[in-house]
């Protein structure tokens, strides 16, 4: 079975230059997940590229956590059309 990997969300924040916060709030607005234990709460790896996305949007663009929920659910929106087409695609190409 597969060990999953966590990184504190403290070593995140000290080598992002970010609150804990900031995480918490991305928490909040259900864009990921946080496993909470005694010492504190551990982000999933595979979570690690979403977070770091989020991060840029806040420090580079100054989006407030409201606005990157918006984005989030706009771009999984988008992300879900994009599959429906390729699978129109390939079911109108199977016809010709």
């Amino acid at each position: 079975m597969k060990e999953e990997q966590y990184i504190s969300v403290k070593t995140f924040c000290e080598r992002h230059g970010i609150g804990e916060s900031f995480v918490r709030s991305m928490y909040e607005y259900e864009i990921l997940h946080i496993h909470f234990e005694q010492e504190g709460g551990k982000l999933h790896l595979e979570d690690l590229p979403l977070l770091e996305k989020m991060v840029r949007l806040h420090n580079e663009l100054d989006i407030n956590p409201e606005g990157i929920q918006a984005i989030y659910h706009l771009l999984g929106q988008v992300e879900s059309l994009q599959q429906e087409v390729a699978a129109l695609k390939r079911r109108l190409n199977a016809l010709k």
